[in-house]
């Protein structure tokens, strides 16, 4: 045989061991990150954080008058349906 396992050192083989389970727990934490929602919960947001938000789509969205963002929205949904 061309290498044999008399030949490996008792550290090796522990610091193989010790690498290959480290690098399988990256993998697996890795992907578990991977596939997470990265949604925000609304249980972990200040108050005043939802409050400027909702504010902030009441004042974008308002027909009378008309807000620009409102326009420019409703002319790329326009043009993309073209």
């Amino acid at each position: 045989m061309i290498y044999e396992l008399r030949d490996v050192k008792s550290e090796q083989f522990w610091m193989g061991v010790v690498l290959g389970i480290t690098f399988t727990v990256l993998v697996i934490l890795a992907l578990d990150k991977l596939f997470q929602s990265p949604e925000p919960s609304a249980v972990n947001m200040p108050k005043d954080v939802i409050q400027a938000y909702n504010l902030g789509i009441k004042d974008a969205l308002k027909t009378n008058p008309p807000s620009m963002e409102l326009e420019t929205k409703c002319l790329e949904l326009w043009a993309n349906k073209q």
